[in-house]
């Protein structure tokens, strides 16, 4: 199956326009994105008539998302995004005597994670900044050496969104529940480029999102798998009626829906929830695991052109250590993008992370090689004008 997806591209609009290695910061739509885009302005037109078909829909892709991690029904939360998922399990978490440390690797979050969890000194947690020194990955061992009966939470990526590399996460997840802690995992950067089975990775929390490599429109929509043990064991610290166990009785007490759902809030914004449907449905459709095949294939092939020619990938090149995007250093990044986003290629660039190239699956190899091409001779332009 990973060999053909090129041949699905034509299901992908701007694939016939464009060479789109951006799906590490958004993924492209499908045609069938546009469709039910098409279907929620018309449910728009009805108003309150709409209600029952959002709630419906809402519990459908909820479903979806539930397919896509391996999680038993009713383990996961629909949220706005990463954060307010993060917001919603530490909030219901208190220091517990000396149990107050918060294990993370700064380096490595991302920035929104990276001011959520620095906010919970204000709250009496102890920061545990495990350093990365620069490099793009960190050993297991290293991370558990830092777990004890002193720590609460270890908040660890998945997927790192500054170097693309992989973190060992199911090691340090055992270590961390045999010390008392509770794992929280982000996977927006994982989800639907690398297998992710809740059950056989073992976090307590993770958290993920329909935006990029799900292919889900708009800004997405944040999907939060709790542990059924843990779900019934945390309280929302601030509960929502989307949160309340039946969606259709006012009552004047907050009555918590059994697991997940519980850490639902307010009423959602329903365009992310409609345009995510269709990412989830083609990756189901295809599996996770074609997709993870072809794009270690593609980035395997960028990375052999690129370090070939003397240009440094930050992320790592062993398969088992990198997710689906190549961190690249090269002078003058903002000007390779922009010449590159001219010719009809789009990558990205970060002040963190460098140039940033995650080619979506669909992609073909020769699209590989002519940006590989590019980026050498763009390159040695700005070390030769430097």
């Amino acid at each position: 199956m990973s060999a053909a997806l090129p041949s699905y591209r034509a299901r992908f609009p701007i694939l016939a326009e464009r060479s789109y290695f951006t799906a590490q910061c958004l993924g492209p739509l499908l045609e069938e994105t546009f469709a039910d885009l098409d279907e929620f302005r018309r449910t728009l037109t009805v108003r309150s008539r709409a209600l029952e078909a959002w709630v419906m829909r809402m519990l459908e892709v909820t479903d979806l998302f539930e397919k896509v991690l391996g999680a038993p029904s009713g383990t996961v939360a629909l949220r706005d995004s990463a954060t307010a998922c993060h917001a919603a399990i530490i909030s219901a978490l208190e220091p517990q005597g000396e149990r107050r440390a918060i294990v993370t690797c700064q380096e490595l979050h991302f920035r929104s994670s990276r001011y959520l969890w620095d906010a919970q000194l204000k709250r009496g947690f102890e920061l545990v900044n495990v350093p990365a020194h620069g490099r793009p990955w960190l050993a297991a061992d290293e991370l558990c050496r830092t777990i004890d009966e002193r720590t609460a939470v270890v908040a660890l990526p998945l997927v790192s969104p500054v170097s693309g590399a992989m973190l060992p996460i199911a090691e340090v997840a055992a270590h961390a529940r045999r010390m008392g802690a509770i794992t929280v995992v982000d996977a927006y950067q994982a989800l639907g480029i690398v297998p992710v089975d809740v059950e056989t990775l073992g976090a307590d929390v993770l958290i993920g999102g329909s935006h990029k490599w799900l292919c889900g429109g708009d800004m997405g929509l944040a999907c939060m798998f709790v542990e059924g043990a843990l779900a019934a064991r945390l309280e929302p610290a601030y509960p929502g009626w989307i949160g309340h166990q039946n969606l259709r009785e006012a009552t004047p007490n907050f009555e918590p829906a059994a697991g997940a759902p519980k850490f639902q809030q307010g009423s959602p914004s329903m365009a992310p929830i409609y345009t995510a449907r269709a990412g989830l449905r083609f990756l189901l459709e295809v599996s996770v695991e074609a997709m993870r095949a072809r794009s270690l294939t593609l980035t395997a092939r960028l990375i052999e052109t690129l370090q070939t020619s003397g240009i440094t990938v930050a992320t790592p090149s062993e398969p088992e250590r990198r997710g689906g995007m190549l961190c690249v250093n090269a002078p003058q990044p903002e000007r390779i993008v922009e010449v590159l986003a001219a010719e009809g290629i789009d990558i990205d660039a970060r002040s963190d992370a460098g140039l940033r190239i995650g080619p979506f699956p669909c992609l073909d190899d020769e699209e590989c090689d002519r940006l590989a091409k590019r980026i050498i001779e763009l390159v040695r332009d700005a070390r030769r004008a430097s």
